[in-house]
């Protein structure tokens, strides 16, 4: 049996992040520019930046830091 690539819970941590960008990228894109033509190229854009900023600073930088200090307090 082959072995998963992510574990479940990081894929479940993926996934609400991917739903909370999609949210946000969707309620900014509508706000800020309506729906036009180039609609889905600018929704999938955002998505994207979100996407790639919040799971960065959630599964990378947060506990970095967080590991980082802990050594340095202890």
């Amino acid at each position: 049996m082959p072995k998963p690539i992510l574990k479940p819970q990081l894929r479940r941590k993926l996934l609400l992040i991917a739903l909370s960008c999609l949210l946000l990228a969707l309620a900014l894109e509508l706000y800020t520019f309506g729906l036009h033509a180039d609609f889905p190229g600018r929704l999938l854009r955002s998505f994207f930046v979100l996407f790639v900023l919040l799971s960065l600073t959630v599964l990378a930088i947060v506990p970095g830091v967080s590991k980082a200090v802990d050594k340095v307090l202890k």
